[in-house]
């Protein structure tokens, strides 16, 4: 009887040890933002999202953000990420670029509101969040570049950069762009640059059909 009863002791003990071992701890606050989240009202989220990237070490930030971001998307309605991803940059504008990118892949619908949210919160990081939208969504690269100009017009070069630096394929098509339109404005160097890809992407459709 002693002996079964210490053989059940064990099974329990090792059962126990199993679940530590599979089960991995949490690291602070930051590691269990769903659990965070869920305390607060859906008004809060946002403040609230951005004190726990804030929490975070230096170089765990960037994937709290994009945990944070999961979270509220699957806890909140979609018109409330814009506001997160506004309070997270405005806070963290280190990591603005990869909260761009986290959330418009997330919601990729939702692209224009996500680039004017972050360039407003942190206006120092246009080009890091253009190149991250565009890296995330090329074929969007347009709607990125004019929905930030219409909020910094005068940041119009670091635009430009952070598409090439994204898309360096674009540079020959804006380049060709800027000597076609001359001085005729940075959305119409956009729109004539979106014009000539689809003229090669369309010549180039041509060659390969047999």
């Amino acid at each position: 009887m002693k002996f079964k009863w210490l053989v059940g002791l064990g099974m329990v003990v090792g059962l126990a040890a199993l679940v530590v071992w599979l089960v991995p701890a949490p690291r602070g606050q930051a590691a269990a933002p769903f659990l965070a989240l869920s305390r607060v009202p859906v008004p809060e989220m946002p403040a609230k999202a951005a004190d726990l990237v804030q929490a975070a070490a230096v170089l765990e930030r960037e994937s709290t953000a994009a945990a944070v971001l999961r979270d509220v998307n699957t806890m909140a309605r979609p018109g409330v990420m814009p506001y997160v991803v506004s309070a997270i940059c405005q806070r963290n504008p280190e990591v603005a670029g990869a909260v761009v990118a986290a959330a418009i892949k997330l919601q990729p619908d939702d692209e224009p509101a996500f680039c004017r949210a972050a360039v407003c919160a942190a206006p120092d990081r246009v080009e890091q969040v253009v190149a991250s939208a565009c890296a995330v969504a090329p074929a969007s690269f347009a709607n990125v570049a004019l929905v930030v100009f219409q909020r910094w017009p005068d940041a119009n070069c670091l635009i430009l950069d952070g598409l090439t630096n994204a898309l360096p394929a674009l540079k020959p098509y804006l380049d060709q762009a800027a000597r076609q339109g001359g001085t005729n404005g940075f959305p119409a160097l956009i729109n004539q640059t979106v014009q000539l890809v689809a003229a090669a992407a369309k010549a180039e459709s041509r060659k390969q059909q047999p």
